[in-house]
């Protein structure tokens, strides 16, 4: 990722993109918007992801004129939750919090899941959160987990509280209109002004994400929304929440672009256009009619080549696309592939929801895609996206998601799924990510936990790790890797507050980081060493796990090079990095201060792997 084009920020907020509670405590004004981070199918806004629904937020906020403070629950929970739990302290909180005229809160995880970056709130977190407003303050809730939560019998004990099933954003702007509460639906013309005032908003501008600490580039990744609801909303899947938004309510082109745009004008750099079930169906022909919409491949081009126009662009991806209707309207479909393509940072991947590849559950559930056509679906993206692009991965490969728990599912429907894995493996196709998540719940069925283990070490080891070494054999050259966290795959509150992890002199010495290029669903790559975070680097891989890489930096200095960092390239080991230690030592005490890297490996008496060549430079 690129280090130039540093973004300013506005006063009172930190360059350095840290949460506020590292900056010096700003006092919270207006209105509290709360960013719980969406994950939803068709949405995404866990970091290093900001999502649409918080900006449509703050877009309502921002058209009113309105005094309002943009807060991620990460920065909440570093600034407020270990003071919540300490009795003492609560008093305290609340008297920060006394000054408000209001708070929203987003809450849109849906699908359990692990999260690298960061963690969408939870039910007690908002139980918590909740209880340190105020009472006289109102509160909003919305998003699709508070829906969820509010099926499953959630009922909070709160004045001034109102919890809306339909937009979050649409139902903020009639209270601030009227006073009153009562649920609402965006218009059209709400829809396109709220988008292009909160590409602008404090949700993109004051995103930690959107600067690093070094005042450089930062990570976040901006989704964009193409369009509404789902061209199966009179049929969709039973389990699915986007069939529910109904008839698909389009973007113009215009409308999309002038948000990105904006956006850009913002600071963002890195682009997902989401917010749609099926990419291939956006202004399709014949939605209310037919089961399979005709693709209309000209509006998406001109969505995707105009983006790309854009110089400041560094990474653009898309996200769903429906198997079933590639493989029953192949003619139109090959247009958009090779748009995708042409314009797409490589990387991109389409997610395929087959869910199960069980009739019955396929039946019982209302799925419309059957196995012959993922087949089709699969064969058709790999025949044009499998080149390797700039950044060292396949241009476009497709995804595929398994959802246990659905009605109908029994022990055989997962060896059902494993045929098909292996169907398609034998075939010679490549699949970027396989998805499997349990889910529970109302309209879920008890899954059988042995088989559904057994199920997932199964696409682990035969499927997952196979691919991934086909895909990204060793000695690939990956760019532009941002590196996230030191110790745990899992970025900890300490890696953001503790700016040892972020100093140089750490580079190279003795731990683990992890970090992840940027883009849709991107591969957790692992180095023996420590790498300052909120930094970025070519790595050149060097080994496979089932879901993840090991991998080296490209371009290491043979004169500072740590063992840590030489133990970590294939065929040289311990003792071999210890000899090669010395020896630079020892020359250095003798004043040489140019010889081959073939010179320093043979008078060490190490054999030099052909990596290494690659890995490290000697600069005379």
């Amino acid at each position: 990722m690129a280090k130039e084009g540093a973004v300013e920020t506005e006063t009172g907020r930190s360059g350095e993109g840290l949460p506020t509670s590292q900056q010096g405590v700003e006092a919270l004004e207006g209105w509290l918007v709360l960013d719980g981070y969406e994950d939803e199918p068709a949405a995404f806004g866990v970091p290093n992801y900001v999502g649409f629904h918080i900006r449509y937020i703050c877009g309502v906020l921002e058209s009113r004129g309105i005094q309002y403070t943009y807060m991620t629950v990460d920065e909440w929970r570093l600034r407020f939750k270990s003071r919540l739990s300490d009795p003492g302290e609560r008093d305290s909180v609340r008297n920060e919090l006394e000054g408000l005229s209001g708070a929203v809160l987003l809450a849109g995880a849906v699908v359990p899941g692990k999260y690298v970056r960061g963690t969408p709130i939870s039910l007690r977190e908002t139980n918590s959160f909740l209880s340190s407003i105020p009472a006289n303050t109102p509160v909003l809730c919305g998003g699709w987990a508070i829906r969820h939560w509010r099926g499953d019998g959630w009922t909070p004990l709160r004045q001034n509280l109102f919890i809306t099933v339909q937009d979050t954003d649409a139902t903020l702007e009639y209270h601030l209109s009227t006073g009153l509460w009562s649920n609402r639906r965006r218009t059209p013309e709400q829809w396109s002004k709220w988008a292009l005032l909160g590409a602008s908003s404090k949700a993109v501008t004051q995103h930690p994400d959107l600067v690093s600490p070094t005042g450089g580039q930062g990570p976040l990744m901006y989704e964009v929304e193409l369009y509404q609801g789902c061209v199966r909303f009179k049929r969709g899947c039973k389990f699915c929440i986007e069939p529910k938004k109904g008839l698909p309510l389009w973007r113009s082109e215009s409308d999309v672009v002038d948000e990105i745009t904006m956006a850009m004008d913002s600071g963002v750099r890195n682009v997902r256009v989401g917010g749609a079930t099926d990419i291939y169906t956006y202004r399709a022909e014949g939605v209310e009619d037919l089961e399979y919409p005709i693709p209309n491949p000209d509006p998406i081009s001109r969505v995707l080549s105009e983006i790309r126009e854009d110089e400041r662009l560094e990474i653009l991806h898309v996200d769903n696309a429906n198997p079933s209707i590639i493989a029953e309207n192949i003619e139109p479909s090959i247009e958009i592939t090779k748009s995708l393509v042409e314009n797409l940072s490589d990387g991109a991947v389409l997610s395929f929801g087959l869910e199960s590849a069980d009739p019955e559950v396929h039946e019982k559930n209302w799925l419309n895609c059957n196995t012959d056509q993922l087949m089709t679906a699969i064969r058709h993206i790999n025949e044009f996206g499998t080149a390797r692009g700039p950044r060292g991965l396949p241009q476009l490969l497709p995804g595929l998601n398994f959802i246990a728990g659905l009605k109908g599912e029994k022990d055989d429907s997962y060896g059902m799924n494993m045929d098909l894995l292996r169907r398609i493996k034998s075939q010679g196709l490549l699949l970027r990510r396989i998805n499997i998540r349990q889910v529970e719940g109302r309209g879920f069925q008890e899954v059988s936990e042995p088989a559904f283990r057994n199920f997932k070490s199964e696409v682990r080891d035969e499927i997952d790790q196979p691919m991934l070494k086909e895909m990204l054999p060793i000695g690939t050259t990956l760019r532009g890797v941002w590196w996230e966290s030191n110790g745990n795959r899992i970025r900890l509150p300490e890696h953001v507050t503790d700016p040892k992890h972020r100093d140089p002199s750490i580079h190279g010495s003795s731990g683990v980081s992890f970090g992840r290029q940027m883009g849709a669903y991107p591969i957790l790559i692992g180095t023996p060493y420590l790498i300052p975070l909120e930094t970025s680097s070519d790595v050149i891989v060097t080994g496979h796990g089932k879901r993840s890489i090991s991998a080296v930096e490209t371009g290491l200095d043979f004169r500072n090079v740590t063992q840590q960092q030489l133990e970590a390239i294939p065929g040289i080991g311990r003792k071999g990095a210890w000899r090669i230690i010395s020896h630079r030592a020892k020359s250095a005490n003798k004043g040489v201060t140019s010889e081959s890297l073939e010179s320093v490996f043979e008078k060490s008496g190490v054999p030099i792997p052909p990596l290494a060549k690659w890995v490290l430079r000697y600069d005379a």
